[in-house]
């Protein structure tokens, strides 16, 4: 299966892995990653591939705004439980203040063949993260009828 191919399949395979209150995210795509937004597409899950030279996968929680400040805030909200996050997801992920003044919550996986099982494999892990991080933010999101966002746009 070709990358952007791959990319653009995991939303669709990401939304019957999730309760129906967590199924109204929103989502952009590029040839390398996917990014799932409920409120502010700033603050997105990602899975990214990093590159066949890393030879990794990323999945995460970018905080991504304009504002460094915010960035930080939210990076210590998830910070503050970063303990049960990893009873959750396990002890492999990491939370950093990253370039221009991001931050992100993320682990990496070894890359793998781009097929229908790593399919299926990572939409199910980006649920684990959507459902254990979720509820860490703050106001559950809203319905937004999860309609793909102009990924030149994000």
């Amino acid at each position: 299966m070709r990358l952007r191919d791959w990319m653009e399949a995991l939303p669709q395979r990401l939304k019957p892995l999730l309760p129906p209150d967590l199924q109204g995210f929103r989502w952009s795509a590029r040839p390398w990653l996917v990014q799932v937004y409920y409120r502010d597409p700033a603050f997105h899950y990602e899975v990214w591939h990093l590159g066949e030279r890393r030879g990794r996968i990323e999945v995460g929680l970018h905080f991504e705004s304009r504002d460094p400040v915010r960035n930080r805030a939210m990076l210590m909200t998830v910070c503050a439980h970063i303990w049960e996050i990893r009873a959750q997801l396990g002890p492999y992920v990491e939370a950093e203040p990253w370039d221009r003044g991001w931050a992100k919550v993320f682990e990496t996986h070894p890359l793998t063949s781009l097929d229908e099982d790593s399919l299926e494999r990572f939409a199910q892990r980006l649920a684990r993260w959507i459902q254990t991080l979720e509820p860490l933010l703050g106001d559950p999101p809203r319905r937004t009828g999860g309609r793909r966002q102009d990924a030149s746009k994000t």
